[in-house]
């Protein structure tokens, strides 16, 4: 019985590193004056996708925002989102982003393209604009 039990075991951390010793993972990460971004591409063989983050640095409350994501041209790919009826002490927000296969390859050289743009305003009524840029960490 404990055989059984300790045959599976290993099994079970084989299956599991074998599934995943093909994974890889690109961290990007970028900032402007207001805001942080940080993204990791998890890139495998069924799967490629970004998951990350975009954090408010400054000091005025939000109240709402939109963003959109640009990739270079060469690549299929964007991404948007929005928010109203932002909390008070909510300054993070995460980002999913789907990444097509032809995209993968051109991923490592194209880190500094991209870029996300990040409109928003303060409960003062006050609208603001930025661009986060980003590099490899």
């Amino acid at each position: 019985m404990g055989g059984k039990l300790i045959s599976t075991f290993v099994l079970l951390i084989l299956l599991f590193s074998v599934g995943c010793s093909g994974q890889k993972v690109i961290n990007v990460q970028g900032e402007s004056q207001n805001w942080s971004s940080r993204i990791a591409y998890e890139i495998g063989e069924h799967e490629q996708i970004g998951k990350g983050k975009m954090e408010y640095t400054g000091s005025e409350q939000l109240k709402s925002l939109s963003y959109e994501i640009n990739y270079p041209e060469t690549f299929s790919v964007g991404g948007s989102g929005d928010r109203s009826n932002i909390k008070e002490d909510e300054t993070t927000f995460q980002l999913t982003i789907s990444l097509p296969d032809d995209n993968v390859d051109m991923l490592p050289d194209k880190v500094g393209d991209i870029l996300i743009t990040v409109m928003w305003e303060t409960i003062a009524g006050e609208s603001f604009e930025e661009t986060i840029e980003f590099s490899s960490e």
